[in-house]
């Protein structure tokens, strides 16, 4: 790198921290009013009306996106030379069906709704990303995408974005993201090169025997011990099938079924799901499954039907673009260690859908108090320290501008 390309990415780099400082009491006041007002996937109307006040406020451009009309696509262009390049940058904003008993001044108002996966902490910091990148239009070229993303806790969100086209005019050539984790403190980033959410599959089981009294069982086909063996056997199913390297598991989360106490052979569902990590470890899990499932009930006279339903697919990360965070984190004077996350989150995060047009990252950002409880996201309690914010804020603006100015990033798109 030439002396006077260090000599401005160091003038940049005191700019953003300065102006970081400057707005991070505002972006939290964004923070609480998001998270005193959550609104359920396809329901963000008062949150995306907030983003768009702030960003149009910038002067900053954008459109509606989805079928809600919630999700926001913005975008800013850099005034720097040469054509430059496009960097995605998203955010989800919708909330959980959960009722809030963190115990913060600013608890949600709407009972039985919560912001218990730091969606309002995200959308927060991308606003605050989107003012200071539009302030910052002399020192790059080319164009940011902003996506503050709708319905990602039902999904669907993520695929209307896809399908309405933001990607393209310009093509977007990486995606960067992060999401709030309890595990690791306020300052400390985390990161990993390979998946970080796993695929999640829907999963029904339907098991039907044949009706009869509890204390003559030989005249029916007991459906709950045919239900009770499937979801048993079915546990075997990581541990003895799989390598231990690799990763995948069913889950059973609902069982409805029965007559009475006295009575057996009625209808049983099992509702589950199957989590995994590789295409061939879902295609192993998926025929296998069926067949436990249906030799089971073979083997005890029942009839049992098994559906599938994919629904959503791993996230992998590109190195390449974890690599650039690294170094955009490096930069950040807050930021007190980059954390080499040891395994992938298990829980499914529709973000995947915007890896698959575009090489990217998703890192995670240490939201829990120094030495605080640990409140684990989807929790009653979960809990975002506000200090975490200007991190986030500051390490995504960076990792951004670094995308927008590192030559050998232009070819991502294209490679491998």
């Amino acid at each position: 790198m030439q002396k006077d390309s260090i000599q401005e990415d160091f003038k940049v780099r005191e700019i953003l921290a300065q102006r970081v400082r400057e707005i991070t009491p505002e972006v939290i006041a964004w923070r609480h009013e998001i998270h005193e007002n959550p609104e359920l996937s396809f329901q963000e109307k008062d949150t995306s009306a907030l983003i768009e006040k702030v960003l149009r406020a910038s002067g900053i451009d954008l459109r509606r996106v989805g079928s809600s009309g919630t999700g926001i696509c913005a975008q800013v262009y850099g005034m720097g030379p040469g054509p430059g390049r496009c960097v995605g940058l998203r955010a989800d904003i919708d909330a959980l069906p959960i009722q809030e008993q963190s115990g913060v001044t600013y608890a949600s108002k709407k009972p039985g709704i919560f912001h218990g996966c730091g969606h309002d902490s995200h959308t927060a910091i991308l606003m605050g990303t989107a003012r200071l990148l539009s302030g910052l239009r002399d020192r790059f070229s080319g164009c940011v995408k902003f996506f503050f993303q709708h319905a990602e806790e039902e999904l669907g969100g993520a695929s209307e974005f896809i399908e309405a086209g933001v990607m393209e005019n310009p093509r977007v050539d990486g995606v960067i993201a992060l999401h709030a984790l309890p595990d690791i403190e306020v300052g400390e980033i985390g990161v990993r090169d390979d998946f970080m959410t796993a695929g999640v599959d829907l999963l029904k089981i339907t098991v039907e025997g044949k009706q009869a009294h509890g204390g003559y069982p030989h005249y029916g086909v007991d459906t709950i011990l045919t239900a009770s063996t499937i979801v048993t056997t079915l546990q075997t199913l990581g541990s003895r099938e799989l390598a231990p390297t690799d990763c995948a598991f069913v889950t059973f989360g609902r069982i409805e079924g029965g007559i009475s106490n006295s009575y057996i052979g009625g209808p049983v569902v099992l509702e589950g799901c199957i989590r995994y990590l590789r295409k061939t470890t879902q295609e192993l899990f998926h025929r296998r499954v069926r067949e436990i499932a249906e030799h089971v009930g073979q083997g005890l006279r029942a009839k049992v039907t098994v559906e599938i339903q994919p629904e959503i697919i791993p996230t992998a990360v590109d190195r390449r673009w974890v690599e650039l965070v690294r170094r955009a984190a490096r930069g950040v004077e807050s930021v007190k260690r980059i954390v080499e996350l040891p395994s992938p989150a298990m829980g499914g995060e529709d973000y995947a859908y915007f890896l698959e047009k575009a090489p990217g990252a998703l890192f995670r950002l240490g939201v829990r108090t120094p030495g605080g409880p640990h409140c684990p996201t989807h929790s009653i309690n979960f809990y975002v320290d506000d200090q975490a914010i200007p991190v986030g804020m500051e390490v995504l603006t960076a990792a951004a501008l670094d995308a927008l100015r590192t030559p050998e990033l232009q070819s991502l798109a294209s490679e491998d």
